[in-house]
């Protein structure tokens, strides 16, 4: 078994072969890592590999949550005995409801038979600490920047700086890069216009938009978005000092905080990834994008 189809990651998929192999199959697992790096793929295809076909748990298209009818409806199911091997995957697992994760925490108490529960998520720690304490965890990691710009150039024929670009700001995703290709030149005005507004302290118009920002799934989505960009520029104000050519980063943003020592740099852009990871855990998302872009 060697999840041939299956890109970066080798670490994470060697380990899950030598389990196949060895005819080891832990009861349950928790693959964490950033989004759109082929965890809940590498679930699926673990399935698989141990003769199973996985049952794939995933938010309905009309709930923001996975809900607790549908942790019920699985149970109901796994208490039914089966001679053949069950690999039930949950995807977005953090947005299991504190019902719904003790409701499945009953289950992985007392392990069925023949079963394999993977709980798929990249916010680990909204997870409970006795769901956590009962998975193996597996962790999955960013793909390469050269993995990731070849697939933009191939797949998504991009050139240049655009490809470059878009390399950036998947950050190693390929989900991440899927999603932005159609919006690539929005998402790149975007940055430059955030950069600005950071560098000459005109971030009034935009804190007054950020107040009416409705907190719903959209918003929040669009403002890790936006603390991702200027992250970005700031990881291209760093690599500039190594001879890299910034894509993203604008002259003034350049210029202005290329002034400043690594440290402070780095505590920045580590502002802005604490601030996103805040919005992951339901923090309002006006303020913590005002906050994070004020600290800029």
């Amino acid at each position: 078994m060697s999840f041939e189809g299956l890109l970066g990651n080798a670490p994470a998929l060697r380990r899950l072969t030598v389990m196949i192999e060895g005819g080891r199959r832990p009861h349950a697992f928790l693959f964490g890592g950033p989004e759109g790096v082929g965890k809940a793929l590498a679930a699926v295809e673990y399935g698989k590999a141990l003769g199973a076909t996985p049952i794939l748990i995933q938010r309905r298209e009309d709930k923001q949550d996975v809900i607790l009818d549908q942790i019920h409806e699985l149970t109901r199911e796994l208490s039914m005995t089966s001679a053949k091997p069950r690999v039930i995957v949950i995807d977005d697992a953090h947005r299991m409801s504190e019902e719904a994760q003790n409701a499945i925490l009953k289950t992985l108490e007392e392990p069925p038979a023949n079963t394999t529960i993977i709980l798929v998520t990249h916010v680990p720690d909204k997870l409970l600490g006795t769901i956590r304490s009962r998975c193996q965890t597996l962790f999955f990691h960013p793909l390469a920047d050269a993995e990731i710009e070849g697939i933009a150039r191939s797949k998504h024929r991009l050139d240049g700086d655009r490809a470059k670009i878009a390399t950036l700001l998947a950050r190693g995703s390929i989900g991440a890069l899927s999603g932005l290709i159609d919006t690539l030149d929005e998402i790149i005005s975007a940055a430059r216009d955030l950069q600005e507004r950071s560098v000459t302290g005109e971030l009034n118009k935009l804190i007054e938009a950020l107040g009416k920002i409705k907190d719903n799934e959209e918003a929040r989505a669009r403002a890790k978005r936006d603390l991702g960009l200027v992250a970005q520029a700031l990881r291209e104000v760093l690599l500039a000092r190594t001879g890299y050519k910034p894509v993203l980063a604008t002259p003034t943003f350049l210029q202005k905080l290329s002034k400043l020592d690594e440290d402070a740099i780095l505590e920045r852009i580590e502002t802005l990834i604490d601030h996103a990871r805040m919005i992951d855990l339901n923090a309002n998302v006006g303020l913590c994008v005002e906050d994070a872009l004020l600290r800029v």
